[in-house]
């Protein structure tokens, strides 16, 4: 049983690095943009989802993701 919590915690800590790396690459593609996205173009939803699952899991401030990209 504890040889399987051990696999989970790698398991997340794996997706949690990938979501990260991910993120970074999304705020460039974003700042390279040649104009402002509107509120429904997937690479903001994609952005919202990754913070959203980078906060639940205490790997980005709430504060954070503002601080990255604007328009």
């Amino acid at each position: 049983m504890a040889r399987l919590k051990q696999y989970d915690k790698g398991y997340l800590s794996g997706q949690l690095d990938a979501a990260e790396n991910e993120l970074e690459i999304l705020y460039t593609i974003l700042n390279q943009m040649p104009q402002e996205p509107h509120s429904g173009d997937m690479i903001l939803v994609r952005i919202k989802d990754i913070e959203e699952f980078l906060t639940e899991h205490g790997r980005l401030d709430e504060d954070a993701s503002e601080k990255e990209w604007s328009f």
